[in-house]
């Protein structure tokens, strides 16, 4: 049953069962009284006739509620933030969102993820159509899961413990009031994994929307997945960022994680649709923490590659320079001198010595 509590806004009639919300002038507190919850934003857009509806989903029950796009937009700027006694991670499944953190905005594309601890206030909005997932994890949940993964007879399970979200939430569990939180974008390579991410939504929404005899453990799969899958290196660059670091700051370490994956060959074009900023705002960070623009700066990258073949491989300088897409060996060989005071071939004979 649903109720309106104004023209534009409807709730279920039962209050949501996940919760204990205590508000306050500066910011608002959610306990969560549940090993796990699952939340699904969708707003249709930005325009006075859109709306944005959220579906919340726990084992014991579920809660809806719809209202307009002006409505969350006003709640977004004259509300409190709020924080919570678990760890959320937010997935941003399609369109873009503004999450504010510590009142500092910062922009998620689709395909980005966030992984809050419990120290943190915060906000969503959305800055066009969009869709969100949000997976809240109690402490309890959090110890379950990785207690299965700390005494896997699987060798390969272990390696989940090496990753940066394990370490970051085993540091993070005793220290409740610490602000920090992972930033995790898309690795250039796996720029589709939106397809991989709506289908783990997808079948999350759907065990908890018709759960049977099973449910309570599949669901425990399937967010097991969910952290192996935003956890791999191979799909996701993630940075652990403390309160502090600005939203330029944000953006250069992203910039600097997909520069390091492309060695530095990477276009104004592609950043740009990676990261959902102009290549000029692009070009403007980089500049402000290097002096460089974007070419000069990825290039350092494309050069520090080629000194690593150089030292690690066989490969003729030649073969390294083609595979690092010079088309002209006197470039290369130029750019690699004024960088190294050297020649690739006394570089090489003097660092395998």
């Amino acid at each position: 049953m649903l109720k309106e509590i104004s023209k534009d806004y409807i709730t279920s009639t039962n209050p949501n069962a996940s919760f204990n919300i205590n508000t306050g002038s500066e910011s608002n507190y959610y306990q969560l009284k549940l090993p796990y919850q699952i939340t699904y934003e969708f707003c249709s857009g930005i325009g006075e006739n859109d709306y944005m509806n959220a579906i919340t989903f726990s084992e014991d029950a579920s809660f809806y509620a719809r209202d307009s796009f002006y409505g969350h937009d006003r709640a977004f700027h004259d509300h409190p933030l709020h924080f919570h006694d678990y760890y959320e991670i937010m997935i941003v499944l399609s369109g873009t969102v503004t999450q504010r953190i510590e009142d500092v905005d910062y922009k998620y594309p689709a395909g980005t993820c966030c992984l809050i601890n419990r120290g943190i206030r915060h906000a969503e909005n959305f800055d066009t159509e969009a869709s969100i997932l949000f997976v809240g994890l109690s402490t309890s949940m959090i110890g379950e899961l990785f207690t299965v993964a700390e005494h896997s007879s699987f060798h390969s399970e272990k390696e989940f413990m090496k990753s940066d979200l394990y370490k970051f939430i085993i540091s993070d569990l005793d220290n409740p009031d610490r602000k920090a939180y992972l930033d995790m974008i898309p690795a250039f390579k796996s720029l589709s994994g939106c397809k991989p991410l709506h289908e783990m939504a997808t079948e999350m929404l759907n065990t908890m929307m018709f759960p049977h005899f099973g449910s309570s453990y599949k669901m425990r799969s399937l967010l097991s997945e969910l952290l192996f899958f935003i956890s791999s290196n191979a799909n996701y660059h993630c940075t652990e960022v403390e309160m502090g670091m600005g939203n330029d700051q944000l953006l250069f370490s992203r910039i600097d994680h997909l520069m390091d994956e492309k060695n530095g060959r990477i276009s104004r074009a592609e950043l740009e649709i990676a990261l959902n900023y102009s290549g000029d705002y692009l070009n403007r960070i980089v500049n402000k923490f290097t002096g460089m623009c974007l070419y000069d700066y990825g290039m350092t990258f494309c050069l520090k590659k080629a000194a690593d073949e150089l030292i690690t491989t066989k490969e003729s300088i030649t073969s390294i320079a083609q595979n690092l897409q010079f088309s002209n060996r006197t470039h290369f060989y130029s750019l690699f001198e004024k960088q190294f005071h050297m020649t690739p071939k006394e570089y090489r004979t003097k660092m395998t010595k």
